[in-house]
């Protein structure tokens, strides 16, 4: 049916401009039609038959000998040329924007399952390692409940995710209390003491910004607890009128964040949960700086801008 409305639109035009050539004005809502309207490829053919048209006016006042004849040719060619043109060109630059969407939309996924699922199943076979080498049976229960709390979480995670990618700790508080509730299930589990201090107001931050200041921590945590070897953990979260800024401070073994490139070296420091940090917070504005020497502990600090 559009086909048909933009067909008689542009005859309607080619009558006109054979009446009178200045309703070639008329070409250019005929050639809006056609750009938003019309199917790929059938645009092309829409968009050419309008520029010819369009051509059709602008030479009206050529003679019909043969050099006008010539010379109408050449401005029905290089309308049609440049139009077509443009619209290819609009084409390629629409699906290039598709293209950069679906990678983005790919990224962030990528990152939710990591956020979400893979944490779950280390701390899954973390526990499960430990249970087995637990030295009496008390131990070995407290490691196996950490087991179907982990899995507990890591379901309901999926499912939240697979419903809008929203952590389901953000669902009935703010990022300072998510915070705090994740520190204390985290030393639950993992023994390791880990305070939460909080200063300025955190309430006006974007669903985003929380988002990414959230799955930070809980990377930050999970390789703690899976690298680090450390006694005690520290998580601040502060607030300005500048901005907010998260830093996640332990005292393991730390590492040289010259050689964050050595996967060997440094697992604690390499593959995709340090990348998904700096994406996540890339996403809203922000960045990842890391502080860390052997033997000193690390310290990971987001910062996000207001």
């Amino acid at each position: 049916m559009l086909t048909v409305f933009i067909a008689a639109l542009i005859a309607l035009n080619l009558a006109l401009v054979l009446r009178e050539s200045w309703f070639g004005f008329l070409t250019i809502a005929t050639f809006t039609f056609a750009y938003s309207l019309l199917e790929w490829p059938w645009e092309l053919l829409g968009v050419g038959a309008t520029a010819a048209v369009a051509a059709v006016a602008q030479s009206s006042s050529l003679g019909h000998d043969t050099s006008g004849i010539l010379g109408t040719i050449g401005i029905v060619a290089l309308n049609v040329i440049v139009m077509c043109g443009l619209s290819w060109s609009l084409r390629l630059a629409e699906r290039q924007v598709q293209l950069t969407a679906t990678e983005l939309e790919r990224s962030r996924l990528a990152r939710e399952i990591h956020d979400t699922l893979a944490q779950g199943f280390v701390g899954i076979v973390t526990q499960l390692q430990a249970a087995e080498d637990a030295s009496d049976e008390a131990a070995r229960k407290r490691h196996m409940d950490a087991v179907l709390a982990l899995a507990r979480d890591g379901l309901a995670e999926a499912r939240r995710s697979v419903q809008a990618l929203r952590p389901a700790a953000l669902d009935a508080v703010r990022l300072p209390e998510a915070i705090e509730q994740l520190a204390r299930n985290w030393s639950a589990r993992t023994g390791i003491p880990a305070g939460v201090s909080v200063a300025g107001d955190a309430s006006s931050l974007r669903v985003d910004v929380e988002v990414a200041l959230l799955r930070t921590a809980q990377e930050a945590l999970a390789n703690i607890e899976r690298h680090a070897d450390a006694h005690r953990v520290r998580l601040e979260l502060r607030s300005t009128p500048t901005g907010t800024r998260l830093e996640v401070r332990d005292d393991g073994r730390g590492f040289d964040p010259a050689g964050l490139d050595d996967r060997d070296a440094h697992p604690e420091a390499s593959g995709y949960g340090l990348v998904a940090m700096r994406e996540r917070l890339a996403s809203v504005a922000g960045g990842l700086m890391i502080e860390s020497r052997p033997g000193r502990g690390t310290a990971i600090r987001a910062e996000v801008s207001a």
